[in-house]
């Protein structure tokens, strides 16, 4: 096989390997199991209902009930959902399973287009390999809308990128599109990506880099007006709420720990010696200051993105409980670029020596081997984290409930189940940062209620995973191998 031959003739066709080997390694877990694998894709089926309900709406009366609570979540997620349930007339947690190779294809060839374009074939594929090590690969197989997010990531920043050279402003244009269905889809990723965009615009303005810095104000404008369709609507009627997850934290040992799950051992080494190599050659040629003046834009890109997540992710080590992981989820991409090009520093000085070329090629065999034995592996162990016990109980109020009374499960995590199955209303539902009000658990976890509590509360069953103090109101309706349904009778 003339593989420089089919490098120049027909390149898109080898960025499609690693791409479809994630769709092969997705397919595991999709066949495998009936049911999607996130625990996360309750909730958001639940709200895929409610719009196919209800039409357009910023109310969720089934959670937090019997308060209920605004939609903080963006929306095109779940629409999309909607759109595909509605045109295929199948269940939307079918559709949900079967978007996971589907993700998980969009999100390797997504990397691997990019790094393509900033660099060349070799890093992009490269790159790609090294992306299976990722937990951004894993979490792609899960059907939610950060997946989604995530494929959209690279996209944005690069269209961005690319208006900055001067090739017109109708990449600005591609690029805040992309950037507000970002904002429709998941705010985090989206308010990650901005601030990637405008650390690296800065920087651009302090090297006094010759760029077409109107992208700029195109770019925002684009993306937030059309964000702002959504998320105006949503401000001006309920405003906005977001209650931070509270996050363990482990000190500097857990943060490094945490950085190598996220990031990948093979990643991590090959990136780490690029940089090393780098700076020793930058320095050991010319000062700082002229390095990183004379850094091409394209590796000024990827250094300053890994920098905005290494500041962000930074408060996590002087106490303030962020998400680490999710954060460090942003930066895998720069990550795996630079891997790449740790690799490809190899390749070059096999002019020197040749033994290089072959520690090289060795190295790129036993990437491609490790990225597709780590990806099968992982893909044959991972299950859904919902189990058949508590999709039982959600089944049985999807047939029995009186979708009026509020459920209180003594429990965590199976309201959303609930919800989903049978819009039965919930004391809690999934998305704990959108939470306005919610009822007094504690005082049921400790029985020490009354019938007046229950009356206030709309009270009608719990739901225990272990014994609580039963009253003699309370009626066993149903149980099974881990849960029993008391229904209340006042």
């Amino acid at each position: 096989m003339n593989f420089p031959s089919i490098l120049q003739k027909r390149p898109f066709l080898l960025l499609l390997i690693p791409a479809t080997l994630a769709f092969l390694i997705a397919l595991i877990p999709t066949i495998k199991f009936q049911w999607p694998l996130s625990w996360d894709i309750y909730y958001h089926v639940h709200l895929t209902k409610l719009y196919i309900e209800q039409g357009f709406t910023i109310w969720d009366p089934l959670t937090y009930a019997p308060f209920g609570r605004p939609i903080v979540y963006p929306p095109l997620f779940h629409y999309s959902l909607a759109v595909l349930t509605t045109i295929f007339k199948m269940d939307t947690f079918q559709i949900s399973r079967y978007l996971q190779p589907i993700f998980s294809f969009s999100l390797v060839i997504s990397f691997t287009y990019v790094a393509k374009k900033l660099y060349n074939l070799r890093i992009g594929l490269i790159a790609g390999f090294f992306l299976f090590f990722t937990a951004v690969f894993h979490r792609a197989m899960l059907p939610i809308p950060e997946s989604l997010a995530l494929i959209f990531f690279p996209l944005a920043i690069y269209f961005y990128y690319t208006s900055l050279e001067g090739n017109g402003l109708k990449y600005a244009i591609i690029s805040g599109i992309i950037g507000s269905l970002m904002f429709l889809t998941h705010t985090l990723t989206a308010l990650m990506m901005l601030g990637v965009v405008l650390l690296f615009t800065f920087c651009l303005k302090l090297r006094k880099d010759k760029v077409e810095y109107n992208s700029l104000y195109v770019f925002l404008v684009v993306s937030l007006i059309l964000a702002s369709l959504w998320w105006l609507n949503l401000i001006v009627q309920h405003g906005y709420v977001f209650n931070n997850p509270q996050a363990a934290l482990q000190g500097p040992v857990g943060y490094f720990t945490i950085l190598i799950k996220t990031w990948g051992v093979p990643a991590m080494i090959s990136a780490f010696l690029w940089l090393v190599i780098m700076v020793r050659n930058g320095v050991a040629e010319k000062s700082i200051g002229k390095s990183i003046k004379e850094c091409s834009r394209n590796n000024f890109l990827i250094i300053t993105w890994l920098l905005f997540i290494l500041i962000i992710s930074s408060a996590y080590l002087i106490s303030i409980p962020i998400l680490i992981e999710r954060i460090f989820n942003f930066a895998v991409f720069p990550v795996i670029i630079m891997a790449a090009l740790g690799l490809e520093y190899l390749r070059g000085m096999n002019s020197k020596k040749s033994i290089y070329g072959k520690i090289y090629g060795v190295l790129v065999v036993l990437l491609i081997i490790g990225a597709a034995t780590h990806g099968f592996l992982y893909a044959s162990s991972v299950k859904p984290l919902v189990n058949d016990s508590q999709r039982d109980i959600a089944q049985w109020f999807a047939e029995n409930g009186d979708k009026k009374g509020v459920v209180m499960s003594l429990t965590e995590g199976i309201d959303p189940v609930i919800v989903s199955f049978s819009r039965q209303p919930v004391s809690t539902g999934g998305y704990q940062p959108g939470m306005v009000r919610v009822l007094d658990r504690d005082l049921y976890y400790s029985g020490n209620y009354t019938k007046e509590d229950i009356v206030r509360d709309n009270i009608k069953y719990f739901v225990e995973a272990s014994p609580i103090i039963h009253k003699s109101y309370l009626t066993l309706v149903y149980q099974n191998k881990d849960y029993k349904v008391w229904r209340v009778d006042i």
